[in-house]
């Protein structure tokens, strides 16, 4: 078992890789704020940033669940495009500025809670939460070519 020490520091190195990962993929949507990212999916960094923003909140409401003993059940990996496409229609109109604003404050709130768990909680479900780790940032990285 891995003592307290060790999973607070697995946590912070996890928040670490986070926000590098984050700090490039936030300089590509930048550079990108208004143009496709990725041929293949025409996703813009407005898109992105919308994106991130929804997952980040619904990883924030999860974490909270968690935190307080209410659990529902994850998006199953069938269910996530369907979900990305239904918040992408609903995002569509948003303004760049809206949609990179939304995701700054998200992505703080989920930052904030996540650096915040004990070692125990980290252990049982804050390694989870890719969405502020580097998994997620990571792929998106990758689809654009960065």
């Amino acid at each position: 078992m891995v003592g307290d020490a060790d999973a607070l520091r697995e946590r912070d190195e996890a928040l670490r890789r986070g926000d590098a990962a984050w700090q490039r993929l936030q300089e590509v949507l930048d550079a990108h704020i208004d143009t496709p990212l990725d041929g293949r999916a025409g996703w813009t960094g407005k898109d992105v940033y919308a994106h991130f923003a929804r997952w980040q909140q619904r990883s924030i409401d999860e974490l909270c669940d968690l935190l307080t003993g209410r659990w529902r059940p994850a998006v199953g990996a069938d269910d996530e495009d369907t979900l990305n496409d239904h918040w992408a229609a609903e995002d569509a109109s948003l303004g760049a500025d809206d949609a990179r604003a939304r995701c700054l404050t998200t992505r703080a709130e989920l930052r904030r809670t996540v650096a915040g768990l004990d070692a125990g909680r980290w252990q049982r479900f804050g390694r989870l939460f890719d969405d502020i780790t580097g998994p997620h940032y990571e792929h998106h990285l990758r689809a654009a070519g960065g």
